[in-house]
């Protein structure tokens, strides 16, 4: 099967402009979100902002099409669980789900081109294994965004993770400076945005949800879905049960603080327990082999030497 030059470019920038627009809209989707967050951290309203979410729209025709227009119980089940998916990888546009949709079928559609040209210029006869690698290929467009939102998401909880102790020690400083709940997590968010984005961030929409009208209780319900992290909740908790029942909420924290530095060193002394048991593997495999065939070879080089001797 032969193709001219104008074909072969004609493949070459399909292939190219929908990678292009695929990594595009991976990477830009919450553009929007984090320009909102921005202008209301600096106290000001950015009315390019308001308007960004209408670059989405044409994508959320298109992961609307894709997706279907079923309004079946498991379909909004598994539409919800992929929104908070998002969410937690830190995508928060409002049309996240079907410019996702969107971002897989064209991964999928660019790297299946691609494969089919790479084909062409190896002029490859068999059939069945040119199908197989497109076939290979537009999987993998098809699920490497899933699995790149799960690495994200599990990031950012690490992230929230480490970050919890600060965040805590800054929020007993300023409630016991005389801060309110609130002012005291907008003091933090402010103070982390350098050394910890990721908490930072959900602190400000936390704080976004409270000033829209939620309750402090609700905001923080949805701040420990965002980041499903086990320490982060039972902060939370004692947070949302300390206010509501009126308690001293420093005194408890700091508490809190020191146990959870401690839990962090303990969990750090058994990993290191864990090394020697992990690091046999590679020394078993590829560092033991290795020096036995240094240490062994010369002696059975000077062996087959003494036995070519005694033969001759």
């Amino acid at each position: 099967m032969q193709f001219d030059g104008a074909t072969l470019s004609i493949i070459i920038a399909l292939s190219l402009t929908l990678l292009a627009v695929a990594v595009a809209l991976l990477i830009f989707a919450d553009e929007g979100v984090r320009r909102r967050l921005s202008a209301a951290g600096a106290g000001r309203r950015d009315a390019r902002a308001e308007r960004s979410s209408g670059g989405l729209a044409w994508r959320s025709g298109v992961g609307d099409e894709l997706q279907g227009h079923g309004t079946s119980k498991n379909h909004d089940a598994d539409v919800g669980q992929l929104r908070m998916q998002l969410i937690r990888a830190g995508i928060y546009s409002e049309n996240a789900v079907p410019a996702f949709a969107a971002v897989r079928v064209l991964l999928a559609l660019a790297l299946g081109f691609a494969a089919g040209f790479l084909l062409v210029l190896l002029r490859l006869d068999n059939a069945a294994l040119a199908a197989l690698v497109v076939t290979g290929c537009a999987a993998l467009g098809m699920y490497a965004p899933v699995f790149f939102i799960k690495a994200r998401a599990k990031d950012r909880v690490t992230a929230v993770r480490l970050a919890l102790p600060d965040a805590i020690d800054l929020l007993v400083v300023c409630m016991e400076a005389g801060s309110s709940l609130p002012q005291a997590l907008q003091r933090v968010a402010l103070e982390l945005k350098t050394a910890h984005p990721v908490i930072s961030e959900e602190l400000q929409i936390t704080l976004l949800e409270m000033q829209a009208g939620a309750s402090r209780a609700e905001a923080l319900r949805r701040l420990s879905e965002r980041a499903p992290d086990d320490r982060l909740r039972s902060f939370l908790t004692l947070v949302i049960q300390s206010d509501q029942l009126g308690a001293g909420l420093a005194n408890t924290l700091r508490v809190y603080a020191t146990e959870l530095r401690s839990a962090r060193m303990i969990e750090a002394e058994h990993k290191a327990a864990e090394l020697p048991v992990k690091i046999a593997v590679p020394l078993v495999f590829f560092i033991f082999p290795c020096l036995m065939g240094i240490i062994f070879t010369p002696i059975l080089i000077r062996f087959v030497r003494i036995l070519f001797q005694v033969g001759t």
